[in-house]
């Protein structure tokens, strides 16, 4: 009996030991995390943007950023704090499904930090929280979801990766890059950056979807005047070597240059300078910004984006209305607009000319300022879908025919709307706001008149008056081109000035003779 005691008694001796034992490291955890937390430091707890916050709630904003967890490059599903969400895919945000629904326009924002919002107030004041706040202002007539896929410390190895390998199986619409920053820091060449890209665009094209890119802003490598704050950024930054970045200057610029050389992408974008008007501050370290300068960066992007999801084919609102009505004239402001097209002949045998212009019937002068967004088809075949401006409102394009599958055009493109713009027309080439005058004629080089047929065109228009004078009621004007390549006169297809039903009547008339008639020269009006 005394020898079972004594065994009774080395057993409890061992549950109390092993007790002790887990009683002691929960202390020194609990020690470890007051540590822990006691070294945290956020540079923009301290930075004059965060002032009017309460010392608190910025302290719990740089503990809810370190806490997030990241494993193989990728943010752990299902975090949660005050100011940051992980969903159950490991996206910063809202849950949303996997399946993308039929009627679903679907956006990725991909980028480091600076995209996953550090120091961003909350999920909406990221960069694509402001983006989905901005769509949301619109009738698109379907649902656009902006997801963030912001990585921290992500560089463009890390985000060709993750493109290929998570964010395919989502069934993107539109992927945008924000780059430049991560890869500096980590010494990235311009060339390593630029293949980066590269397969990134050709990713997209070979698995339908559209692709920007877009060069982020850095203290110091723009033109804004900075604080002097920002000023003590662009002398203490580092690359992860500890080396100044701003000795990297030269580096970023030929990022730039690069990006301009890019062809296979959707669009690409340089928002170096897309702080230059501001003269408060927004950067609380060099690279990272406040949710004001969030709201800025989401604005220059929406802007560039907004072109391509409108002629997105598959989520149109014009194409997919099902009772649309092709016009000859719209109500706009208690105007009647017309929109007319035309075939001039040219100097050289094989080429032609389009001519389009929008009529201000109502007050009998042609409209100025005039974004066109131009779809030609051939027996059901998408040809071309294109934004063009004219400054003076008549877009004149030279079409040069051949046989080749993709249709090629020249001309010079402004930022708004990526339209490509008419010779003499002003425009802003990038964000900024630097006035050029085009000096190129707008050229269309492809399968169009090519061969006898009927082609079609449907033009919608998204700024008249003024080029920021956007509008989306002005669609539904078609016309069809019956094309002839013995055709050799001068002929207008679709007339829609009412003040001229005389010319009308004769162009029906002479519509069936084969022998040339310059009708220009009996009406001199054009």
């Amino acid at each position: 009996m005394i020898k079972l005691s004594v065994q009774v008694s080395y057993k409890k001796q061992a549950t109390l030991g092993i007790i002790g034992i887990t009683l002691l490291l929960l202390g020194v955890e609990a020690i470890a995390n007051v540590w822990w937390i006691t070294q945290i430091n956020c540079e923009f707890e301290d930075n004059e943007i965060f002032q009017n916050i309460d010392e608190a709630k910025k302290r719990q904003l740089c503990l809810d950023f370190y806490a997030i967890k990241i494993s193989d490059d990728e943010l752990i599903p299902n975090q949660r704090s005050e100011s940051i969400t992980i969903n159950s895919l490991g996206f910063r945000g809202d849950e949303f499904s996997s399946v993308k629904q039929s009627e679903m326009y679907r956006i990725f924002m991909v980028g480091g930090s600076t995209m996953f919002g550090a120091g961003a107030t909350s999920d909406e004041t990221t960069i694509p929280g402001f983006m989905q706040e901005f769509l949301n202002e619109k009738d698109f007539g379907f649902d656009i979801q902006v997801i963030n896929s912001g990585i921290q410390g992500a560089d463009s190895n890390t985000e060709l990766k993750l493109v290929k390998q998570k964010l395919i199986t989502f069934s993107p619409d539109l992927i945008i890059m924000y780059d430049g920053w991560n890869d500096l820091r980590a010494n990235n060449s311009p060339s390593e950056l630029k293949e980066n890209l590269e397969a990134i665009c050709e990713f997209g094209n070979d698995n339908n979807f559209d692709t920007i890119i877009s060069l982020q802003p850095i203290a110091g490598f723009g033109n804004k005047i900075l604080t002097k704050q920002e000023s003590e950024y662009e002398k203490t930054g580092k690359d992860y070597s500890k080396k100044p970045l701003i000795e990297s200057l030269s580096v970023y610029q030929d990022y730039a240059k690069n990006l301009s050389e890019i062809k296979t992408c959707t669009k690409t974008i340089d928002l170096r300078d897309v702080f230059d008007n501001e003269t408060e501050t927004i950067y609380w370290d060099q690279g990272h910004v406040s949710d004001q300068g969030n709201s800025i960066v989401a604005k220059s992007l929406y802007n560039a984006i907004l072109p391509i999801v409108l002629k997105n084919k598959e989520f149109n609102i014009f194409e997919t209305e099902i009772d649309i009505e092709n016009v000859s004239s719209l109500s706009y402001e208690g105007r009647e607009i017309v929109v007319n097209l035309e075939l001039l002949s040219s100097n050289e045998l094989d080429n032609k000319k389009i001519k389009i212009s929008t009529y201000d019937n109502t007050n009998n002068e042609y409209t100025q300022n005039v974004t066109y967004f131009l779809s030609i088809s051939k027996n059901n075949e998408n040809l071309l879908r294109e934004y063009f401006f004219a400054q003076d409102g008549i877009l004149l394009i030279d079409v040069q025919s051949n046989d080749e599958v993709i249709m090629e055009i020249i001309g010079e493109k402004q930022y708004a709307h990526d339209a490509y713009v008419t010779s003499g027309s002003k425009y802003s080439p990038d964000v900024s706001g630097n006035i050029l005058t085009s000096v190129t004629s707008l050229q269309l080089i492809g399968p169009i008149f090519s061969n006898d047929g009927i082609y079609t065109f449907d033009i919608e228009l998204r700024t008249i008056d003024d080029p920021s004078n956007w509008v989306y009621t002005l669609y539904g004007f078609h016309h069809e081109i019956n094309f002839e390549n013995d055709t050799t006169f001068e002929e207008i297809f679709t007339e829609n000035k009412s003040s001229f039903p005389i010319e009308e009547f004769l162009r029906k008339i002479f519509s069936n003779y084969k022998t040339p008639i310059l009708l220009s020269e009996i009406f001199s009006w054009r």
